[in-house]
């Protein structure tokens, strides 16, 4: 029934209804009604089909109906005969019109409705097996949440989880749950859960993702501009049953939501479900998953993992050494089409210097949980804070060094330097202002001071008393400025865990970026790949005779001294010919962003952070072309030259 004819003809059967009802009621019950399809459902016999409008209204919704149209019961009945095809074609948009939110605000509480409620995807059991053909029940009812949106602000609304007698799965808004296990559904939701009964909406959601990527900002004033512009603290209802709830955004809040959104986003790329435990903290819920998928990332690569164009890839025929994004073609004598063109692809290594706690071990890369040491190296807390000592600290009277008094005394100093900064500073600069000032003559001389020898020597000791933070995140992005690979460097930068020979290869980062045949970069730059290239001559990898290592025009001009054959010939980027008329290759503004992400989240969250920064930063994936290329002959030329430069200067034979 969804001509006018059938509507009035329906509606004309109820007596008197035609003269109650008009264009804007008859809109405002399919728009209200529409919002409601789902709670009309879960209350219908289970051999209902959730396809279909079900002939009665349930009282709770036909007493809210009323209230908000101003309609009897006995018309609300009528409209429903006249509409109800109509409101279950009726697909709504998520926002609420003024008037909606306002009807549900002042009738719908006291029915358990509102315009936003939350229900499971699906009202039919999809568990593989089961024999459950009839519709889901609902048995704990509508449970009280609070869904934080973008236009309507914070939303007080009811969420509804449905039960399978016959394999006893629970379907709730977001997930599955099937023996103890999460399983979200593989449609992303509109509404995300952040807490047992906090929803975020996946507008605002990305709204917060923007704001940690672009404006850096954290997840505490995220939600404090939520709480002060968004929010719409006038909207909330004066029921009391809701009088106790608290309407406000946490920093948690964001945090998981951001996380959460970013994990189901990446599963749905790959086409997998995300499972989770369902028992436990939410704080703990995430790291197994977060944990493999930056191992995952760090390991595969951004997706713009096989990006190219005509800023990082240069082909040009060889033949008439024209520059071309794409190859030329010839003829041979059989009619075959083959190639003759040269490809140069480039990438550039760098470490930005952004940390983030770690364990207290040297070059230990496991996670910690507030403590200063892992726990596999848990026992180190009752050891001596200063490096190298391992004599057992006096713990039980509260310090974290031995009874070595050059070392309790590097202690009691640091805790004197930490204690009541505020005050202290006070304190000093009220009694600098009781210093006279002498301003001495201009021919005054302060006599010599004769140089002496700490007699303590010149090594100092040094302790660790906090956290020790990782050394830098190492980025491989293309001159273009796509980032392409992430990794953690703990300890420190070092030319063996950026390239490294194959018998250590769980260490080398630049194999395991581009391990897929063809793939490897025809040049690396590095700012310190004359080391590095020395390196990997002294321990022979075949790398050498396929790469090309030069530094960069900057540092090699700037922070090198060219002595030597391998700063002077194999990594000055003059002698390589290929890369003649390219400019600098890495844009001062393509890792900038990264620095601002320090100090603001904990190490996990961070790290999904960077890779979800450095994913939303890429261009539209390519692919990557292979091809021979010759990159050593210039460097063995200039090695000769060198050799002879060398002779004639010493005048050696």
């Amino acid at each position: 029934m969804d001509n006018f004819n059938e509507i009035y003809a329906t509606l004309s059967a109820v007596p008197g209804l035609c003269d109650s009802i008009g264009m804007e009621k008859g809109m405002a019950f399919v728009r209200l009604a529409g919002r409601l399809k789902d709670a009309i459902t879960v209350v219908q016999p289970p051999t209902h089909d959730a396809a279909d409008a079900p002939e009665h209204l349930p009282d709770g919704i036909r007493t809210f109906l009323g209230s908000a149209i101003d309609l009897p019961m006995e018309y609300i009945d009528g409209c429903w005969k006249a509409f109800s095809n109509i409101v279950w074609k009726y697909d709504e948009d998520g926002k609420t019109k003024g008037s909606d939110a306002e009807a549900f605000k002042r009738y719908g509480l006291d029915n358990l409705l509102s315009s936003r409620m939350l229900f499971p995807p699906s009202h039919y059991c999809n568990t593989p097996g089961c024999t459950n053909t009839n519709t889901l029940r609902d048995k704990a009812g509508p449970l009280k949440a609070v869904l934080y949106t973008l236009s309507d602000g914070a939303c007080a609304t009811f969420s509804t989880h449905l039960s399978c007698p016959s394999c006893r799965a629970r379907y709730y808004p977001n997930y599955v749950v099937r023996d103890g296990t999460r399983t979200y559904y593989d449609q992303i939701p509109s509404a995300v859960q952040v807490a047992e009964h906090q929803y975020v909406e996946r507008a605002l959601l990305n709204l917060f993702t923007n704001l940690l990527l672009i404006s850096w900002t954290s997840a505490t004033n995220g939600a404090r501009v939520y709480n002060e512009t968004l929010s719409q603290p006038e909207k909330r209802p004066d029921h009391p049953d809701w009088m106790d709830t608290s309407f406000k955004l946490r920093p948690e809040h964001v945090w998981d939501g951001f996380l959460l959104i970013s994990l189901l986003e990446d599963y749905e790329a790959r086409g997998a479900t995300l499972r989770v435990p369902h028992t436990g903290d939410q704080k703990d819920r995430f790291t197994a998953v977060m944990q493999e998928r930056n191992a995952r990332i760090q390991l595969c690569g951004q997706p713009e993992w096989g990006h190219y164009c005509t800023k990082c890839l240069r082909v040009w025929d060889e033949d008439s050494k024209t520059s071309e994004i794409y190859p030329t073609f010839h003829l041979d004598g059989r009619q075959r089409l083959i190639f003759f063109v040269e490809k140069l692809h480039v990438v550039v290594i760098d470490g930005i210097s952004i940390g983030h706690p770690c364990c207290g071990v040297l070059h230990c890369p496991n996670s910690l949980n507030r403590h200063r040491f892992c726990t596999a190296h848990a026992h180190r807390h009752n050891v001596c804070a200063v490096e190298g000592c391992e004599v057992a600290a006096d713990s039980d009277d509260g310090f974290m060094t031995c009874c070595d008094p050059n070392h309790r005394l590097l202690e009691t100093t640091h805790n004197f330097k930490k204690r009541d900064k505020a005050m202290f500073q006070l304190r000093t600069n009220i009694t600098a202002e009781e210093v006279e000032e002498l301003e001495l003559p201009s021919d005054t001389t302060d006599p010599a001071c004769p140089a002496a020898k700490d007699p303590s020597g010149n090594r100092k000791i040094r302790a660790l008393f906090g956290r020790r933070k990782t050394h830098n995140e190492q980025i491989m992005v293309r001159p273009c400025g796509v980032i392409v690979a992430r990794a953690t460097f703990f300890g420190s930068e070092t030319v063996t865990q950026t390239v490294v020979h194959l018998e250590f290869r769980w260490w080398d980062m630049l194999r395991k970026v581009f391990r897929a045949d063809g793939s490897m970069p025809h040049i690396v730059f590095y700012d310190n790949n004359c080391t590095l290239y020395k390196h990997l001559v002294r321990i022979s990898d075949p790398l050498v005779e396929t790469v090309g290592f030069p530094v960069d025009v900057f540092h090699w001009t700037c922070k090198h001294k060219k002595e030597g054959v391998e700063c002077a010939y194999h990594c000055n980027p003059l002698l390589f010919s290929e890369l003649l008329g390219a400019s600098d290759p890495l844009p001062p503004s393509a890792l900038q962003p990264l620095y601002d992400l320090d100090d603001i989240a904990p190490p996990i969250r961070a790290a999904c952070l960077c890779d979800r920064f450095l994913r939303d930063s890429g261009h539209h994936r390519l692919g990557v072309q292979t091809s021979g290329q010759r990159l050593r002959q210039t460097q063995r030329e200039t090695t000769e030259q060198w050799q002879g430069d060398e002779q004639a200067r010493t005048g050696c034979h």
